[in-house]
């Protein structure tokens, strides 16, 4: 790391995909960029790390986070204290590797989501050009669970009449209902539904103007419009519809599953975006943590401090804009405000997912209705295929939102994942490990207009994007831009400086 410039069009807190994204962004219109960030590597929550890496975040006491933070101290030359074993009894059972190379054949998503084949997130990585250094695998199915058996999601006439996720009286129903889905042209009234008005009718309407039951509707919009919960159904039918749409759209580009999953993990995705800003000249600081946000006379952002990744020395920057995620907010409560917990579960398994016909990966969802909860549980697995772990070995997520906090007891609410996952009671094999995470999740209390600093969500408990990120990347833009994000397809081949 060099100097640093006096003055910065953005400064961006934080490497996560939500803020790397912006930062691709912002570089690819020449804004002068500067990220920075408190951790050692990209990706904030949305990072991918070897089994070293969360064996130190999970399992190590804080007496040995603060003797490590003390050795990098003593030993400011070394590039990389995680290329190093910790201290004695610190480190994975050695089935999952005893030296760097083995650990870093791991790459464990922190949030693992998906991608929508057809989705907007995917639509940003072919159109800045980042699908040139990554490459994204299909993922091998997508189911829902009925009465504990998981179903394939039918996306298609055909496979509605085939299906028995659904009952044969409701066949017909949902089979003009998908039909009605992939013949909808916004501009075209004769694919219109008689009595659907997408913004007046509610989607609730909507399902019985095609006479949907309860679970038809219900499955429809948790597994195919991905809502977390039912309060989408009193709100117009237009947001849905276009979800179904798009979920319709990304399950016929490859036929398995509409989702897609980076090679070697989702903290492809920061990295790519990091390295996209860093060709038009963004600058990046690992290790570098906010010291504080300055203001001017009339409340608005003048500037940052920061300690030099490399001297320690206060450096200030000048910049009228921030983005940051809101974990540089923690106990500001004029900045953001607690919106609940999740609880998420990262499982290394030797098997992959009973239901699922052996698949390599799958997202499956539980429907709130089928284990007496008010929210989803969703499952997602993936394995030695994308090159995030070793063969024989499988990644598997169960998440939800805390329900009952008070119970001190989050994890009983992923009971019925874990029986998905052939772990139910905490029965681990010998060589399989749970990694359990209680998540606080937080957004900003102002839009940021009024002093300039932007703040992103955390992210949510689904294991898709299309619901957080890009939604919150677009919100974000147009706040701090004062218009649409429109990316415009990028033809030449950056080129790094």
């Amino acid at each position: 790391m060099g100097d640093f410039n006096e003055e910065y069009d953005v400064v961006i807190v934080g490497t996560g995909l939500t803020e790397c994204i912006l930062s691709g962004v912002f570089g690819a219109e020449g804004k002068k960029v500067l990220n920075i960030d408190k951790n050692s590597y990209y990706g904030g929550e949305s990072a991918s790390l070897n089994m070293l890496e969360m064996w130190k975040k999970f399992r190590w006491t804080e007496d040995q986070r603060r003797k490590e933070i003390e050795k990098a101290k003593a030993e400011e030359e070394r590039k990389s204290v995680d290329a190093t074993p910790g201290m004695a009894g610190s480190e994975p059972p050695a089935v999952f590797g005893t030296k760097p190379s083995e650990w870093n054949q791991w790459h464990i998503s922190l949030v693992p989501k998906f991608l929508m084949a057809d989705g907007e997130l995917t639509n940003v990585l072919h159109k800045t050009g980042v699908t040139r250094y990554i490459d994204l695998l299909q993922v091998g199915g997508s189911y829902v669970v009925k009465k504990g058996t998981p179903y394939k999601v039918p996306s298609t006439r055909m496979e509605a009449v085939t299906s028995s996720l659904v009952s044969l009286f409701q066949k017909n129903h949902l089979q003009a209902f998908l039909q009605f889905i992939a013949n909808y042209k916004e501009d075209d009234s004769t694919t219109h539904k008689q009595g659907l008005d997408l913004d007046k009718t509610t989607m609730r309407e909507a399902y019985k103007l095609f006479s949907l039951d309860a679970w038809t509707s219900e499955f429809i919009g948790h597994a195919m419009a991905l809502y977390v919960d039912d309060s989408y159904l009193d709100r117009p039918a237009r947001e849905p519809i276009e979800r179904i749409i798009l979920y319709v759209r990304s399950m016929a580009r490859f036929g398995k599953s509409p989702y897609i999953f980076p090679l070697h993990g989702l903290g492809e995705l920061p990295e790519r975006f990091s390295f996209l800003s860093a060709v038009y000249g963004g600058t990046y600081a690992l290790n570098t943590p906010l010291q504080e946000i300055l203001y001017d006379e009339n409340g608005q952002v003048s500037g940052v401090k920061f300690p030099h990744p490399n001297t320690k020395e206060e450096v200030t920057v000048k910049t009228k804009k921030v983005v940051a995620d809101p974990s540089y907010f923690l106990g500001d409560e004029k900045k953001i405000r607690h919106v609940g917990q999740l609880i998420r579960a990262i499982c290394v398994l030797t098997h992959p997912i009973e239901g699922t016909e052996m698949a390599d990966s799958a997202q499956i969802i539980i429907p709130a209705s089928q284990i007496g909860r008010r929210h989803d549980i969703y499952i997602s697995l993936v394995s030695s295929t994308f090159n995030v772990c070793p063969k024989g070995f499988y990644l598997a997520s169960v998440s939800t939102v805390i329900e009952n906090p008070s119970a001190g007891n989050p994890h009983a609410e992923l009971e019925p994942g874990f029986e998905r996952l052939g772990l139910g009671s905490g029965r681990l094999g010998d060589r399989e490990e749970k990694f359990i995470q209680v998540v606080d999740l937080y957004e900003p209390v102002e839009d940021g207009t009024k002093d300039n600093v932007f703040i992103s969500r955390s992210y949510d408990a689904s294991t898709h994007f299309e619901t957080c990120t890009v939604d919150d990347v677009k919100d974000i833009y147009k706040r701090l831009v004062g218009k649409d994000l429109l990316i415009e397809e990028r033809k030449e081949e950056p080129v790094e400086e």
